[in-house]
């Protein structure tokens, strides 16, 4: 039965029928072709272009399931990248998005068995962080590149900048406003606190004290004595400071 041609009433019905997606098992990922129903599948893998699509994977199969998981894989992260970059998210749920795109590598044309096996190759691999939980698996993409790197590194840095100067400040405060000097209300002078259990040496030897000696008293005849040379001491300057001395 020939093909409805492109604009016609037929195609656009055809195209409409085909809006949405289809059963998996009705996909034949060699071709790129979503049949509707069983029938239609069956005539498709009877057809002469699936016939020589399939004998040329037969060839090298290894390759073809290669590049099909490559694409997969590529196509599966770069939506996760592009959608919610470093977000936890659930497993299940973000490849319910992923196969919404109708022209997106199905999962029974790559090397993984099943959506649990790819999260373990993820998490393996250090291109994911994977973890299990309750209502099942979470991945979060991780950001390797440079930029990503040097980012994370500046607010790191940033962080500890932050918790720095509280502390520096801390330190900075003069330390008369942090607590007040003690002031004593004794006038009295500090004494020194002695020994009661000190025992003293009754054989160690005394310091000597010096004693002021008391002034002898003069007696009448000394008395006039001095007087009497004072007066002669006074008269002698008189008369030696009343001459004056001549030069020739």
């Amino acid at each position: 039965m020939p093909k409805a041609e492109v604009g016609s009433t037929k195609h656009i019905a055809n195209k409409m029928k085909a809006k949405g997606l289809q059963r998996l098992r009705w996909y034949c990922q060699i071709c790129g072709k979503q049949c509707r129903d069983e029938n239609g599948f069956k005539q498709h893998t009877q057809s002469e272009g699936h016939v020589r699509a399939m004998l040329q994977v037969g060839e090298d199969p290894r390759k073809y399931i290669n590049d099909f998981s490559n694409q997969f894989r590529k196509d599966f992260l770069q939506l996760l990248r592009t959608a919610h970059g470093e977000k936890k998210v659930h497993m299940n749920n973000f490849y319910q998005e992923y196969i919404k795109d109708k022209d997106h590598v199905h999962m029974n044309a790559t090397k993984w068995p099943s959506l649990t096996e790819f999260a373990k190759y993820l998490g393996r691999e250090g291109i994911c962080r994977v973890e299990e939980e309750e209502r099942g698996l979470y991945i979060q993409w991780i950001d390797d590149s440079a930029e990503a790197i040097r980012r994370r590194e500046d607010i790191k840095r940033k962080d500890q900048l932050a918790k720095a100067e509280p502390a520096k400040e801390e330190e900075e405060e003069p330390q008369d406003q942090k607590q007040p000097a003690k002031m004593s209300l004794s006038l009295t002078a500090n004494k020194k606190i002695s020994n009661p259990l000190a025992k003293k040496n009754p054989l160690a030897k005394k310091a000597p004290v010096a004693r002021a000696e008391p002034e002898k008293k003069m007696s009448n005849a000394e008395r006039i004595m001095k007087e009497e040379l004072e007066r002669k001491r006074v008269a002698d300057e008189r008369s030696h400071g009343g001459k004056r001395q001549r030069f020739h």
